[in-house]
């Protein structure tokens, strides 16, 4: 990326300050003390942190990641999803501080990671709020939830 080269001539702490990136997976347990306790306060009951570690270790999950100051303050998490007539990357569980630092920038590398694995749409699982922060995206279902007791 030609903003990283740049950043590594003019400091050498620089490529760590106002990063937005893809966490390879050999990269994810050297960070996750610092990621899993943003991802875990968005949790419903539905996952448990470790289900996430273990999606994000066996590829079925992949993890974005901001990180400022040298600390990580923001985790994006997503998953590939074939549908019969379109694969869509859907991003399913966020957490972090400072939510206008890092958003716009975050979706940018979301969204480039999903063309290079020829993905044609994005989906959000999430709060209705998430509407007003995520450009381009519009309403198109709301999921209703009820416990089987």
């Amino acid at each position: 990326m030609q903003v990283q080269a740049t950043q590594t001539k003019t400091s050498p702490t620089a490529l760590l300050d106002n990063v937005c990136t893809q966490v390879p997976i050999k990269d994810i347990y050297l960070i996750w003390a610092q990621v899993g306790p943003l991802l875990e306060k968005a949790l419903d009951e539905t996952y448990e942190i470790k289900d996430i570690l273990y999606g994000l270790i066996n590829k079925k999950m992949q993890l974005f990641i901001s990180w400022n100051d040298n600390k990580v303050e923001s985790a994006v998490v997503t998953e590939i999803c074939e549908y019969p007539r379109t694969k869509t990357l859907r991003y399913f569980l966020a957490g972090g501080t400072n939510l206008n630092n890092w958003l716009s920038r975050i979706q940018e590398v979301i969204e480039e990671f999903a063309k290079r694995n020829n993905c044609t749409h994005l989906e959000v699982a999430g709060r209705k709020g998430w509407v007003r922060k995520l450009k381009g995206f519009k309403m198109k279902v709301i999921i209703l939830s009820k416990e089987i007791k």
